[in-house]
């Protein structure tokens, strides 16, 4: 089938307020998959201040070469701006972050055990062998890699770290240092000091923390690093140990003539590692186990170019061919890129704040441009109402009040009516029993002559 076009979102500014006809919804009367989960509602946040709202759909899913029956967010309503032109959002993240009305995210719901969380696969699914995923991203574009990395991608081999939490991509960093400079100058340096960093495709620059944390260091390390900013120098972080570089070109926005580099949001003590990680280092994220993910880092190949949209990936998988017709799944003939990695293409938006991915939904699918989110553990694509929707409730739906007004109304007329009925048979309306006597006897003739 076609899939929609490589082509970014729009980047003109987002308007005051979120328009529907800006975005491509997916219509479930199209879909000879689509089932709807009865009276399942979703509410998911984003962000912080973005709200995406609407009803749980289930539904056939495709990410790169990979597809299952599984349930996702039909939004109906957001409240941002920003998800102008962007057709719903694709959650990376972890189960135990997932909303309870749609338990998996997709990355579980297409590996073959989907993780216990939704029952055995589908006879027609075709599943991930390795729940495993990496990201990169380089100047002009990103990939997205499926079932493992791509060694081609990496400098050298992963190094793995298991993360600090369940509901986020979190790992220990013991040490931040710029041109040779420590910026986590631990005052007890007699025990082991660690703060949290999470890897997040939400977040574009460097983030780190201007407090003293709780007393722990010596100076405010965002303050510190204002302080000592130069010109052509790296970062080095120290991840659980292993030493990775973030080189000069990569924490530079040449775009503004600025350091990448943010302070921590208030209230969390720790460091936020975003597109210019990204850009420095492979990440993969090994979900093998749910409960004790691992991430896997490695230095970025410079040469590595990642599959384009428009490009076909030939490296492990056949999965996309283009042509300027459209873009054409392919099933790989051959058995030996059956557990091959999987290259998605990945696009931006201008300022580097966000990253875009295509999926399909439905029989015959349709085509979508999402948002990836490695914070957060839902898909949710803008969709239109299902067919026959009498008995969903959708929290403040206009369409839902005017149904329930009407409703009330004609069961107010159905009671007035028996009422009504019952009065009159009250006074033994004679009249109209004789009448339904007659009516009786006559139907009773001709039952039987037509009978005889």
């Amino acid at each position: 089938g076609k899939v929609k076009g490589p082509l970014p979102p729009p980047q003109e500014p987002p308007g005051d307020a979120f328009d529907i006809r800006t975005v491509d919804q997916f219509d479930p009367g199209r879909s000879l998959s689509f089932a709807r989960e009865l009276f399942a509602t979703f509410e998911l946040s984003y962000a912080d201040t973005s709200l995406l709202t609407g009803y749980v759909g289930r539904d056939i899913v495709q990410l790169g070469h990979y597809y299952a029956m599984t349930r996702f967010g039909c939004a109906l309503d957001c409240n941002d701006p920003h998800f102008n032109g962007v057709d719903g959002i694709l959650g990376l993240g972890l189960p135990d972050a997932a909303l309870a009305s749609i338990p998996t995210p997709l990355l579980f719901a297409i590996s073959n055990d989907r993780g216990g969380l939704e029952g055995a696969n589908y006879i027609n699914e075709r599943p991930l062998h390795q729940r495993k995923f990496a990201f990169l991203s380089t100047a002009f574009s990103g990939e997205l890699q499926l079932g493992g990395y791509d060694r081609a991608s990496t400098n050298a081999d992963m190094v793995y770290v298991p993360t600090t939490s369940t509901t986020e991509y979190s790992v220990n960093v013991q040490s931040l240092t710029f041109g040779g400079i420590e910026l986590l100058n631990w005052k007890d340096q007699s025990r082991p000091n660690a703060i949290p960093a999470i890897f997040d495709t939400g977040t574009t620059c460097l983030v780190i923390p201007d407090s003293m944390l709780g007393g722990r260091v010596t100076d405010k390390p965002f303050s510190k690093f204002e302080s000592i900013m130069t010109k052509g120098m790296s970062f080095y972080i120290t991840i659980d140990g292993h030493l990775f570089e973030i080189p000069f070109q990569f924490w530079w926005q040449k775009l503004n003539d600025a350091p990448c580099v943010q302070k921590s949001p208030k209230g969390y003590d720790g460091i936020l590692l975003g597109d210019v990680v990204f850009q420095s280092l492979v990440v993969e994220f090994d979900l093998t186990k749910p409960h004790k993910p691992l991430i896997g880092v490695a230095p970025r190949n410079p040469l590595y170019r990642p599959v384009e949209p428009g490009l076909s990936d030939a490296l492990k998988i056949p999965m996309i061919k283009r042509s300027s017709v459209g873009v054409f799944v392919e099933d790989p003939h051959n058995k030996k890129y059956k557990h091959g990695v999987d290259h998605v293409p990945v696009v931006m938006n201008r300022p580097r704040t966000e990253y875009f991915c295509n999926i399909s939904v439905g029989s015959p699918r349709q085509h979508f441009t999402v948002l990836i989110d490695t914070g957060s553990s839902t898909l949710a694509v803008f969709a239109r109402m299902p067919p026959e929707h009498g008995n969903l409730r959708v929290p403040g739906g206009s369409e839902e009040r005017e149904r329930r007004e009407k409703e009330e109304k004609r069961k107010k007329e159905r009671e007035e009516h028996r009422r009504e009925e019952r009065r009159r048979e009250d006074r033994g309306d004679r009249g109209r029993g004789h009448e339904r006597d007659r009516d009786s006897i006559f139907l009773q003739t001709k039952l039987e002559t037509e009978g005889g």
